[in-house]
């Protein structure tokens, strides 16, 4: 009977053993499963963190490049000799940024900054580079700036090449071309992350970018995406990115921890030691969990942009970082479980419609939007929406992040609106625009002496005096508070002056009675109108007082409620006035284009007497110039 007890108790001992020990396998098994998969979550989120902060750094270095062009192209390529001063500050301020060079329509680089160890570059046809003709063009011809794969410059360095075609004039120019390189900005993003090794490639597989190569990698912890672009925005390919959790001793210390445990559990085999393993594997299995969720966190909370996360709903599940406080206002107990308090009922609809668009594309990528502080405060804000998890009862949860760009709206605003910002720019313009103007009358001048034909002078002279009307606003401009508007009172007594001065020869005693009562006027209008009197008065002097020793001329220009009403008349012998329609002689042609350009109506009474009236709407300053 002893010996059977034993025999049974042995028996019985094996058996629970074996099932403790079966046990103790399956919980290590799971257990490991699951710590894997813990990590391979952690890396999934954390590469898709890593992913957005690169996207955006790229987006605004070469949204700094696009307000470089951009400038050049609002003063139809008046600000172009000041951008290497705008060039230098962008490579002081944007490490991405190593080179700016100007290329013109011909594809030959002909500016560079910095100009030191850059010289090779200056004079280089970019058409003879087969890596980089076909992109340029296809910029030039899409009007898209284009980012090249990752290659070798002339001068040495490795770097991305971005193109910002610039047309103004309604014809293209040339581009703004940049090296950029973004280690620097990355490694910047990276601070903090040791534990992972992180990879990028340009779309032919090109290594660019590497971070933390030195380290061993786990084979199950890794992220890989590609990084593209809005094509509407920048030209490229896409890019491919790789995040790999590192062996740290953490991991590898749990790792032996579960092996030791799983030796005890099987040599022991009691179910006070399974438990205790048991136990003490799950919870260091939860404090991994809770430490890898804590990094997460740590990272998203001491972001610089503002992250939350929001169900299909738009109510705040989970993260609310403090970036996000200070931004919009609210504190993370506030909106927690509530509806977003930033959308107001005149942005609901848009709201709406962007989760629409979100469900149909899977994510939102760089969307202006506007929304309301807590103080009440408009703000322009740069919207990224993309799937995070789905959580227990299959509600889809969605990572937010949003940038602050008011300050760039409001910039962009004041440059559209405003060009007094450019005031030394525009002087220097308006400064050679009157010197170029004066050399041609110049040439025309020396052009006159070798001329004996007197008809053929006074079409020369006449030429002149229209040139000098132009000349004369510039210097105006030149010499006044304002770049974009003119006294005309004062263009007005230089140009009947000079007129006068041209017919001083001429035997005819010719009075010229003028009142100017206007108020400055726009470059757009002074121009053509300036134009125009000089016209009305030289056909006077040449035509209405034929056989007369005298004459008077009126003119008076005058200004109500933004209306510019012109009145000149003259008392010689007076035309037809069907003839002037019909007419298609330089003189006439000239007046009806100016007046065309002046967008006026206007009257011709001719019997006896010549007397126009015109009547044209005011422009402002600004856009509405066309300037």
């Amino acid at each position: 009977m002893a010996l059977s007890d034993l025999k049974y108790r042995l028996l019985l001992s094996i058996m629970v053993g074996a099932l403790f020990s079966a046990g103790v396998i399956l919980l290590w098994y799971t257990n490991e499963q699951e710590q894997r998969n813990s990590r391979a979550k952690t890396v999934q989120d954390t590469g898709q963190l890593i992913k957005q902060q690169f996207q955006n750094r790229v987006l605004e270095s070469v949204k700094t490049l696009q307000n470089l062009k951009s400038r050049i192209e609002v003063t139809d390529g008046g600000y172009f000799d000041y951008w290497e001063f705008d060039a230098s500050l962008t490579i002081e301020q944007d490490p991405a940024f190593l080179l700016v060079e100007w290329i013109d329509s011909d594809m030959v680089v002909r500016r560079i900054e910095p100009v030191k160890g850059n010289e090779n570059a200056i004079g280089l046809d970019i058409s003879e580079l087969d890596y980089r003709r076909s992109d340029w063009e296809s910029a030039r011809d899409d009007s898209v700036i284009n980012l090249t794969h990752w290659l070798k410059l002339v001068q040495g360095p490795n770097a991305f090449l971005v193109d910002a075609p610039v047309y103004y004039e309604d014809e293209f120019k040339g581009s703004i071309t940049a090296a950029l390189n973004f280690k620097e900005r990355f490694d910047t993003i990276m601070q903090g992350l040791d534990q992972y090794y992180v990879k990028l490639q340009d779309e032919f597989g090109k290594i660019f970018y590497e971070f933390d190569r030195q380290q061993q990698y786990s084979e199950n912890g890794s992220f890989q995406s590609t990084i593209d672009f809005d094509p509407a925005q920048i030209k490229t390919g896409n890019w491919s990115i790789t995040v790999i959790s590192s062996h740290s001793s953490a991991s590898n210390n749990a790792q032996s921890g579960l092996i030791m445990n799983l030796i005890l559990g099987l040599i022991l085999s009691l179910v006070a030691g399974f438990l205790m393993f048991y136990v003490l594997t799950a919870n260091e299995a939860r404090i991994n969990a809770k430490s890898a969720n804590q990094k997460i966190r740590a990272l998203i909370e001491n972001s610089p942009m503002a992250i939350y996360s929001i169900n299909r709903n738009g109510v705040i599940t989970d993260f609310w970082n403090e970036a996000a406080e200070k931004l919009l206002g609210w504190k993370k107990e506030e909106v927690l479980g509530r509806f977003l308090p930033h959308i107001s009922k005149e942005t609901k609809a848009e709201f709406d419609k962007l989760m629409e668009q979100r469900e149909v594309e899977g994510n939102i990528k760089n969307k202006e939007v506007v929304r309301t502080r807590k103080d009440g405060k408009k703000m322009y804000l740069r919207l990224n929406v993309g799937q995070m998890v789905t959580d227990s009862d299959n509600e889809k949860q969605m990572l937010v992040t949003l940038e602050d760009i008011t300050r760039e709206k409001e910039y962009q605003q004041r440059l559209e609106n405003s060009l007094n910002e450019k005031e030394v720019l525009l002087s220097e313009v308006h400064h050679r625009v009157k010197n170029n103007l004066a050399i041609i009358t110049g040439l025309i001048e020396l052009q006159k002496a070798g001329i004996r034909d007197k008809g053929l002078n006074e079409i020369l002279k006449e030429t002149q005096n229209r040139i000098h009307s132009i000349a004369s606003v510039h210097e105006l401009l030149y010499n006044s508070d304002s770049f974009t508007e003119v006294s005309f009172e004062e263009y007005g007594e230089k140009l009947i002056g000079r007129i006068r001065d041209m017919f001083t020869s001429s035997d005819q005693k010719v009075q010229i009675i003028h009142q100017f009562d206007t108020k400055e006027v726009n470059i757009n209008q002074a121009i053509p109108l300036g134009l125009l009197l000089n016209e009305l008065i030289t056909n006077s002097f040449k035509h209405a007082f034929v056989g007369r020793e005298e004459g008077i001329i009126h003119i008076n220009v005058t200004e109500k409620d933004g209306v510019v009403e012109v009145k000149y008349k003259d008392d010689g012998v007076g035309f037809d006035a069907p003839k002037f329609e019909e007419s298609n002689t330089l003189g006439v042609t000239l007046i009806k284009t100016l007046i065309g350009q002046l967008d006026a109506e206007f009257e011709i009474d001719a019997i006896d007497k010549f007397q126009l009236k015109l009547r044209f709407r005011k422009n402002e300053k600004g856009a509405h110039s066309g300037l």
